[in-house]
């Protein structure tokens, strides 16, 4: 900033990122670099010059390859680097939107006589004065507005991958002037350069670029190729057009020499040794992982292109999610929710492990493609709840009083979740049949929220010397439809109950069954066992029959019962801390739902109580 007796400090930091930056462009690092003073005068400059680095920048010769966009026709273009140079920033200049771009300026400190003169044309911000910035000069390899501003867009992902910068464009993080020449077809030489600025974001690189080639090339056509001299333009966003700043110095003009108060910058292999580990995977490696995955080009560009959206979907794969539905959701539902929210995907409350699990519940058919929408996006769950509040005034009255027992009632005016959306064509479902209410609670839901017509359900009851005869369960209450008829056994028992020590409650889940999904096949599968290790008859019958998903309905409180653990006198043996579904769950090798009922009208609740794919409904 020119103030008096300050003098300038290398900063360690611009140096670092330097080195990071130059290996990352695939340059070759000079061990050994000098600061130069670059001579000018202009008011975003105080001092009336600049320090840079002139004949021996940090940086010289690399490369950066870009993956194009399909929708401009796709294709791996490689850009050449010329140069990576440690620089102080300017000023900043505020133009006036009238199109006045003249030089004069009005400082506040002055007369108002003398003020009152000038133009009121520019304006000064002086806060970014003397901020160290990094400048990369690229080859002219580039032939069309798209080009550089892939480019620009690439280079902004990479000093994001590297923490070197925020790359927020708008913000002044980064920075883009470009420099555009045309030349007649066959002609080596390149024509004379005209430098453009004031260009804010991609979209208008790509059309200053443009508009700037389409204006050369009206020139060249009309004979005035003379009319095309080196000059700085600036960028016009209202009209869409170039128009002429000021006329550019030449080399000679800025008189470098190497500057008095800074000494040489001087590297060794063990510093830069020491940067280069500390790579990250940059974005070309990492599209050219994606592809190896089988990802389209338009999914790898999508998911490469911010390294946070990257890193969520790396930390699906790791947990074990399909490469191909992670990607679909990030760039689906996600993807829209943060666009609609506003939020970038380190805010959603959505965690990786949790999207995995969802694509593994949605993949074994343990819900549907529907219900993991809402969960990712909560909001038409929301609408659901208030609905059936504003429906149920006065029970939600008492629910605010105190009566916390209709929370049941509540989730039971839900709307069934719809189990079919995007679940397999085929699959066999195991329900673990007993005469309990439990047992009776898992059916239903099984007909209700998962089953479909072309599904194949598997009834399997395992009798143990520990087994319960309970002879005044009820089962599912019975349909109106008049196909349904009580079994004979039945017929003296209380309506829908099940005669004691008899299996007729098979029988009758079987026809509920078919009353319910004619078309369903349903299997009855009987085992017996003197053993009283239930649940391992249960896991062996579930890989036997190659089961998809299996149902089992489960006590409010733990049920070791089912496991063997129950005693002739009613207490239990065992470790209590053993739950039937957690049991289960640990062991099994396909999906699990445990089910719990709160009476006969009560709804079921989704929550994730333990492992895996594991849902509870209570």
């Amino acid at each position: 900033m020119g103030l008096p007796g300050a003098l300038p400090v290398v900063n360690s930091k611009v140096v670092e990122f330097a080195v990071k930056l130059g290996l990352a462009l695939n340059c070759k690092l000079s061990f050994y670099s000098k600061f130069d003073r670059k001579q000018y005068f202009y008011p975003d400059l105080p001092k009336g010059y600049q320090i840079s680095q002139f004949d021996i920048p940090i940086a010289t010769g690399g490369y950066l390859d870009v993956d194009l966009p399909v929708e401009f026709g796709g294709g791996h273009r490689r850009f050449g680097i010329t140069r990576v140079h440690m620089e102080e920033d300017a000023g900043k200049l505020l133009h006036a939107d009238d199109g006045e771009y003249s030089q004069e300026i009005t400082f506040p400190i002055m007369l108002h006589w003398f003020s009152a003169l000038l133009t009121y044309a520019l304006q000064v911000d002086l806060n970014r004065a003397g901020v160290p910035l990094l400048e990369i000069v690229s080859e002219p390899d580039m032939r069309t507005g798209i080009e550089a501003a892939e480019y620009a867009a690439e280079l902004q992902r990479l000093v994001r991958y590297l923490g070197v910068s925020n790359g927020n464009m708008q913000e002044g993080s980064l920075r883009c002037d470009v420099n555009v020449s045309i030349r007649p077809v066959g002609q080596s030489k390149f024509g004379t350069k005209v430098e453009i600025k004031n260009l804010n974001s991609f979209s208008s690189i790509n059309r200053a670029i443009d508009f700037e080639i389409a204006r050369q090339a009206l020139l060249y056509s009309q004979g005035k190729a003379d009319q095309i001299v080196q000059e700085t333009r600036l960028w016009e966003e209202g009209s869409q057009k170039t128009v002429t700043m000021r006329k550019k110095e030449g080399l000679a003009d800025y008189r470098y020499f190497p500057e008095p108060d800074l000494p040489e910058v001087i590297l060794n292999k063990e510093y830069v040794d020491s940067i280069q580990s500390s790579l990250p995977e940059l974005p070309e490696m990492k599209r050219r992982r994606y592809e190896e995955m089988g990802l389209s080009m338009q999914d790898v560009l999508f998911l490469a292109n911010d390294i946070n959206v990257a890193r969520f979907f790396d930390a699906t794969i790791e947990k074990g999610a399909d490469v191909k539905l992670a990607a679909n959701w990030i760039m689906g539902d996600i993807a829209a929710y943060m666009k609609n929210e506003k939020l970038t995907i380190n805010e959603i409350k959505l965690s990786a492990a949790e999207l995995a699990e969802l694509i593994a519940s949605i993949k074994g058919a343990t819900i549907s493609g529907k219900i993991g929408k809402e969960i990712v996006d909560p909001s038409e769950i929301e609408k659901m709840v208030d609905k059936v509040l504003s429906e149920n005034p006065k029970q939600l009255e008492q629910y605010r009083g105190g009566k916390t027992k209709l929370q049941g009632f509540f989730a039971g005016q839900l709307p069934p979740a719809d189990m079919e959306a995007g679940t397999p064509q085929s699959r066999k479902v195991m329900v673990i049949a007993d005469p309990t209410r439990e047992s009776a609670g898992a059916l239903q839901y099984a007909l209700s929220h998962v089953l479909l017509e072309e599904d194949e359900l598997v009834l399997l009851h395992v009798d143990t010397p520990n087994s319960w005869k309970n002879p005044f369960i009820t089962f599912l209450r019975k349909p109106s439809n008049s196909q349904y008829t009580t079994p004979a056994s039945l017929s003296s028992s209380s309506e829908g109950a099940a005669a004691p020590g008899g299996e007729d409650f098979l029988e009758e889940m079987k026809q509920a069954c078919e009353v319910a999904k004619p078309k369903l096949r349903v299997h009855v599968e009987k085992v017996h066992t003197e053993s009283g290790n239930k649940a391992a008859i249960i896991l062996s019958q579930s890989t036997a029959h190659g089961v998809d998903l299996l149902i089992i309905g489960q006590r409010r409180s733990l049920s070791n019962a089912i496991l063997g653990y129950r005693r002739a006198g009613g207490s239990l043996r065992g470790s209590k801390g053993v739950d039937t579904a957690e049991y289960l769950i640990q062991n099994s090798k396909c999906n699990c739902v445990g089910v719990q009922r709160k009476g006969q009208n009560a709804g079921y609740l989704l929550n994730t109580k333990t492992y895996r794919n594991f849902w509870l409904l209570a």
